[in-house]
């Protein structure tokens, strides 16, 4: 960082980013001697046999960097798993990847899938980190907003966010923030306007 901790010592496409929401209410609690329902706090260590299972793992040589897209019987059991309980038949040593949690995940996939210049459509109100992974994609966000008290996705709406630059829908459901778990209907609107307009989901 450059002398006084200048904005201009960062890249321009990360300057005006700050930290995150997580962050700052983390700092909050500690400082005011809150309990920290901003992020998750577990309040116990987890099972015993998981953390047992951790330390044999340790204790037997698996404790060097990963392959970059995880480790194969990792892979092979998530693909498994999704085969399993949605139907879905992925082949795990090339479709699955391991990340270290959903911030690297949407990170690494925005910049892997947008352009700058693309739009990525995003249900607002929005997890944080979206908006640092496409402004360092170098996208543009063109946000769909769910309204209070319901939260539900104006289909209308989302079709009036598509445009010839967009590229993406940012989706997750149940959605987070809100909770609000899309529907048949809603999630059928949204694979037929990203399959007339070619976009990515």
């Amino acid at each position: 960082m450059s002398a006084g901790g200048s904005e201009r010592a960062y890249a321009q496409r990360v300057r005006g980013l700050g930290t995150t929401i997580f962050a700052e209410m983390s700092e909050l609690a500690r400082r005011t001697g809150a309990v920290n329902l901003g992020q998750g706090f577990p309040d116990t260590d987890g099972p015993p046999e998981v953390i047992e299972a951790a330390v044999q793992a340790l204790r037997t040589g698996r404790n060097q960097y990963a392959p970059g897209p995880g480790v194969p019987e990792l892979r092979t059991a998530i693909a498994d798993h999704q085969r399993r309980c949605y139907g879905l038949d992925l082949d795990p040593m090339s479709e699955v990847v391991v990340t270290t949690g959903a911030t690297e995940a949407v990170a690494a996939a925005l910049l892997g899938l947008v352009d700058p210049g693309d739009e990525v459509v995003v249900l607002e109100p929005y997890y944080d980190s979206y908006v640092a992974g496409i402004q360092m994609a170098g996208g543009a966000r063109r946000p769909v907003t769910l309204r209070a008290p319901d939260f539900r996705l104006d289909v209308d709406a989302l079709r009036a966010a598509i445009t010839p630059r967009t590229r993406l829908v940012l989706l997750n459901s149940p959605h987070n923030p809100t909770g609000t778990v899309l529907t048949r209907d809603e999630l059928s609107a949204v694979a037929e306007l990203a399959i007339e307009h070619d976009l990515l989901v």
